[in-house]
């Protein structure tokens, strides 16, 4: 979406808001409107039935002072007296029990109307049988006249037919229209409908009676049209009164104001259109100049100004910004380079200086940089960069042997000569441009040189002292026997025994690496069981632990059946070597726990001690040849127990591992 767009609907939405509570409010008007015809309609009924109310109550009363509940009543001459008193009774006849006339009179063309009356089977009939009160209705015209039917029981198996003319009653009703052909409609429960007022069309019984079913508040269809009405019952009689006005004549006036708001809203959006359409026109020029100079500086261009020209003071000003900003920008990014070209040349040849190999490639290795070092190592020109498929190949083994490697060090042939390197690889995955490996490679060669010559130096001199040790520790035996415990000279003898001790135990130590690393120690393998194999090695140190004042706990709950295959005479002294060492760092009043326990199909050993830890900085170099643990405090020690342990783990296929928790922890995993 362009700013011009988005800046118009931005005008454009401001103009709706005030529009919003007029919407809201002309569906209100709509739905109060509605509302308000539907009460008046129903209050017209209402008032209706009122009035039918007190007309049908009027003609029981009659009834009930005309007769009492004698027979002797039932003769032309109680007929003759209830026709003079009630002149709105057109017609009058007494009926038996079964329904059938007994004797008539009234007006002469009702009399040829009804007929040798049989009312048996009519409802109005049989519903006063049934409940022994006056049953009204059955409305009709008769001559025009508005006629409805009354049957009134007299008591002595006899009733009472009259047909009652409701002109005074329609004369009251006349005046009570709804528009210009709405009006009022009287109705029984059988559906005989007559019309009081109004100049609806006329519907037959079954439409009346679907009427009747919807409810006090309606809307029907009919032949011209759809209707809307309410009705009301006659309190006392299955009556009904219903108010009927047409549809589109009851909501004229609201439908009128309503298109009339419509109207008015869409003058006022059409207003708004198009002038947030001629502003934004006119503000469309400044804001597109200022993105082509925008674009221009994105682009590096910043000699070309913009336009400063436009009506709207405030972007004059802010264009004349914009210039300034670009012309300050231009000088400085001058500046920036000249400094950026120094800077680099500083960087090249203080990488260049570096004796580390830098090299950096793309994922498909080719050259992307290299220093000196680098392209000596790689055999490389200095214009060897991009694709080269020597150096490409010379890139990915560099990468396979680094993927290979356990400790990061690589063998790599240079000038015919077998070369030891220490490397460091990375993915430089930036957002500006596309993933690199860098690579970093020291040459170690020198230093491995110097620890294979000081190897072979401590093997020499461990196996040329051997012998002369054994014979110095025969002699020292001897001098044990000389003297007795108590003499002085006995803790002499001591002292040089425990000496001795230990520097076999050191010969020995350095021995046995030698035999490991040369591959010329092949572990025994056997069932072992795990629980016992670590009560026996940790319980031979009871004694110790309690002489120093520190709580030793063996935990092998979980793992008493379990076995392992394992060489139980080397794997003892890698528990030996963690025990003794979590006793030599453990202060008076620690503990010391050795743990065995089943994780993942394997037997994971392990040792913690409450001692001062281990620092997360020495967690992987604790298990180098001639590495001690710097504590602070000044402990004896070679630095070859963990060393060992270490080999001892790995030639049963297990690895070894410290953790920097509170205390020390060391653990080692055997299947």
């Amino acid at each position: 979406m362009t700013l011009l767009n988005r800046l118009l609907l931005i005008v454009f939405g401001a103009g709706l808001i005030p529009l919003v509570p007029a919407g809201v409010f002309l569906f209100y008007f709509q739905a109060r409107s509605r509302q308000d015809i539907s009460s008046l309609q129903q209050n017209v009924a209402q008032m209706a039935s009122l009035m039918m109310e007190r007309e049908a109550q009027d003609l029981s009363r009659r009834f009930e002072r005309m007769w009492d509940t004698d027979a002797s009543y039932v003769n032309q001459a109680g007929l003759e007296r209830a026709l003079k008193r009630n002149p709105e009774f057109l017609f009058l006849a007494f009926t038996r029990a079964d329904g059938r006339e007994v004797l008539s009179g009234g007006a002469p063309e009702l009399k040829r109307y009804f007929g040798y009356l049989d009312l048996s089977g009519d409802v109005q009939f049989q519903k006063a049988s049934r409940e022994g009160r006056a049953a009204l209705g059955h409305f009709e015209m008769i001559y025009d006249m508005p006629v409805c039917r009354l049957v009134y029981p007299i008591g002595g198996g006899y009733y009472a037919f009259a047909a009652v003319n409701l002109r005074d009653l329609f004369m009251k009703l006349r005046s009570q229209r709804l528009g210009a052909t709405g009006g009022l409609m009287l109705s029984d429960a059988e559906g005989n409908a007559l019309a009081l007022s109004g100049a609806f069309e006329r519907f037959n019984n079954a439409e009346v009676r679907d009427i009747l079913m919807r409810g006090e508040i309606f809307e029907i269809g009919g032949r011209n049209g759809s209707y809307i009405g309410a009705s009301s019952p006659v309190r006392g009689f299955d009556l009904f009164v219903l108010a009927l006005e047409n549809r589109a004549e009851a909501f004229s006036w609201v439908n009128r104001i309503s298109w009339l708001m419509v109207f008015f809203i869409l003058a006022v959006l059409t207003v708004f259109y198009f002038s947030a359409l001629l502003f934004t026109r006119r503000l469309a020029g400044p804001v597109a100049a200022l993105m082509s100079g925008a674009g221009r500086v994105a682009a590096g261009e910043f000699k070309v100004p913009v336009s400063e020209e436009t009506e709207f003071s405030e972007l004059s000003a802010l264009l004349r910004s914009f210039n300034s900003m670009m012309r300050e920008v231009d000088r400085y990014h001058g500046i920036q380079v000249e400094k950026v070209f120094e800077e680099k040349q500083k960087l090249e040849l203080l990488v260049s200086l570096i004796h580390d190999a830098i090299i950096l490639a793309d994922m498909r290795g080719e050259l992307l940089y290299a220093n000196t070092s680098a392209k000596t190592l790689l055999g490389v020109a200095d214009d060897a960069f991009g694709e080269n498929e020597p150096v490409r190949r010379r890139i990915s083994v560099i990468v396979d042997k680094k993927a290979a490697s356990k400790n990061g060090v690589i063998e790599l042939e240079e000038g015919g000569e077998n070369k030891f390197y220490r490397a460091s690889i990375q993915t430089l995955s930036a957002k500006t441009q596309n993933p690199a490996v860098f690579m970093v490679l020291r040459d170690i060669t020198l230093e491995r040189k110097i620890q294979k010559m000081k190897e072979d130096f401590f093997h020499s001199v461990a196996h040329d002292l051997r012998a002369p040790l054994l014979t110095m520790q025969g002699y020292i035996k001897l001098l044990e026997k000389e003297f007795p415990p108590e003499a002085r000279q006995a803790g002499y003898v001591r002292n040089v025994k425990d000496s001795s001790d230990r520097l076999f135990k050191l010969l020995e130590n350095i021995l046995d690496i030698s035999r490991m690393e040369a591959g010329q120690l092949k572990p025994d393998l056997k069932r072992v069981n795990a629980a016992q194999f670590l009560s026996s090695a940790a319980e031979s140190f009871r004694a110790l632990f309690e002489e120093k004042g520190v709580e030793l706990s063996v935990e092998t709950s979980g793992v008493e059946k379990t076995e392992f295959s394992a060489d139980s005479s080397l794997l003892r002294r890698v528990i030996e070597n963690l025990v003794s060492n979590a006793w030599k760092f453990t202060p008076k009043g620690g503990k010391v726990t050795a743990a065995a326990s089943v994780v993942n199909g394997g037997i994971v050993f392990s040792v913690k001690d409450t001692g001062p830890g281990i620092p997360p900085a020495q967690l992987d170099s604790v298990f180098e040849k001639y590495k001690q643990l710097k504590t602070g405090e000044d402990e004896a020690g070679f630095g070859l127990g963990l060393a060992i342990s270490r080999k001892i783990v790995e030639l049963h296929g297990g690895r070894i591992w410290a953790e920097a928790a509170p205390g020390g922890i060391f653990k080692f995993a055997v299947k």
